[in-house]
């Protein structure tokens, strides 16, 4: 590395007084003509070829792959040092006095008698490497989005360009795809459909006459988990779940989530059985308490992966452990107000930005998931679904998250863990 100080005498020509040639006065006129031989006396340095004076530092650098060196008349000189010290720094101007000046000799050595390096260099050069596109999920080591087809349009988060299809040599275009674009593994559409039962807490029919001993939540998780027992045994779902608040007084205690394929199940008849089976099983006759229930089917609109990926087909038993846990939110629009603008911005009204950001890493996070109903009329329901693997290890630094989500007063957050899966 070679650096130049240099001290240029050059100057601009003498430049008359204002005055039309007149003679300065006083001390104004003293420093004028001070300044007048100062220019005067550079100039005449100059018109007489005295040689301005040039410092040089020579720094002593490890030999590049390929340098280019200019020496003053335009001409550029291209030489590769394959890994050998070059035997010239190339031309230098006022370095020397003869015909054949000699190199500068370094002023400072940089590079020390015995290697510090506790490994050696890579023989080729990094910018040589380029980037590997994944093949599968089992390969690929980033976190990703997983966003179905038809939703890309709606659902790929604001600001990122769509990706850019490659150029088609038969029409003859040559444009070449931007080099921050997106990479991109077409995986199997899976053809799953959700349906959640979001349960509200049992309320009792008649309160004057209900006993002090009664526990009416024993009530409903006893006949949430009978419900979730036979569908599993009617073979009608890929999986199922049944969540369980771990906080007091919560809006819904309980969440039956069910997974559905489609080339296996209708999802409408599957819904219409579902809605038929809960009613009878939360008979307020027989029950003596009331509830409302939420029954909706739901598509995975867009999902923010975290590797090792499971197998997206699989049922939610499959990656499960005992410290399992979710983050639930529960958001509900107006019809109409689902416009591509809302749902292109989902990351921050639904809170996944903050959550991807801010929860803390021992947590486990697997997987980010949005749900968008599917009904073609009325008001629309989203639920955006976190799964940590140890949350339940960590409660204190995901229940602070939580806690600033609710702030935001926007939709319900509530923490939830498995209590019966299939």
């Amino acid at each position: 590395m070679n650096l130049m100080f240099r001290k240029n005498f050059s100057g601009e020509k003498s430049i008359g007084s204002s005055g039309g040639g007149g003679k300065a006065r006083g001390a104004l006129g003293a420093g004028r003509n001070a300044k007048r031989r100062d220019r005067e006396r550079y100039s005449f340095m100059e018109e007489n070829h005295y040689k301005p004076l040039k410092t040089h530092l020579f720094l002593s650098a490890a030999p590049r792959s390929s340098a280019q060196y200019n020496d003053g008349s335009g001409k550029v000189d291209k030489r590769r040092y394959e890994g050998k010290p070059s035997e010239r720094c190339g031309p230098v101007l006022g370095a020397g006095t003869g015909p054949d000046p000699e190199p500068p000799q370094p002023l400072v050595t940089r590079e020390p008698s015995v290697s510090l390096m506790r490994w050696d260099r890579p023989a080729t050069a990094t910018a040589d490497r380029r980037r590997t596109e994944p093949v599968s999920l089992a390969t690929l080591e980033r976190d990703c989005f997983v966003i179905p087809a038809h939703a890309l349009d709606r659902f790929l988060p604001d600001g990122v360009p769509l990706p850019v299809p490659p150029p088609t040599p038969e029409k003859g275009i040559t444009t070449k795809t931007a080099q921050n674009s997106l990479s991109i593994l077409e995986v199997a559409d899976p053809k799953l459909c959700i349906l959640a039962h979001l349960m509200s807490p049992l309320e009792p029919i008649e309160p004057i006459l209900e006993s002090p001993l009664a526990k009416p939540l024993m009530k409903q998780k006893t006949a949430a988990g009978e419900l979730l027992n036979d569908v599993a045994q009617a073979n009608t779902a890929v999986g199922g779940m049944l969540l369980a608040n771990m906080e007091r007084n919560a809006e819904f205690p309980f969440i039956s989530y069910y997974v559905i394929n489609t080339t296996q199940s209708d999802p409408l008849l599957f819904y219409n059985n579902m809605r038929s089976a809960s009613l009878s099983k939360f008979d307020p006759k027989s029950m003596r308490y009331s509830a409302a229930h939420t029954l909706d089917l739901y598509s995975e609109v867009a999902m923010i992966c975290r590797p090792p990926f499971n197998d997206l087909a699989g049922g939610p038993k499959k990656s499960h452990t005992p410290t399992t846990g979710f983050i639930i939110s529960v958001y509900k629009v107006f019809e109409g107000d689902d416009g591509e603008r809302f749902e292109r911005n989902w990351l921050y009204w639904t809170g996944a930005r903050m959550l991807y950001r801010h929860l803390p890493h021992s947590v486990g996070m697997r997987k980010i998931a949005l749900h968008k109903s599917v009904a073609q009329h009325g008001d629309k329901m989203y639920l955006l679904v976190c799964e940590c693997a140890n949350l339940l290890d960590n409660l204190s630094g995901a229940a602070m998250l939580v806690t600033a989500l609710r702030a935001r007063l926007c939709g319900y957050t509530g923490l939830y863990r498995p209590i019966q899966t299939f």
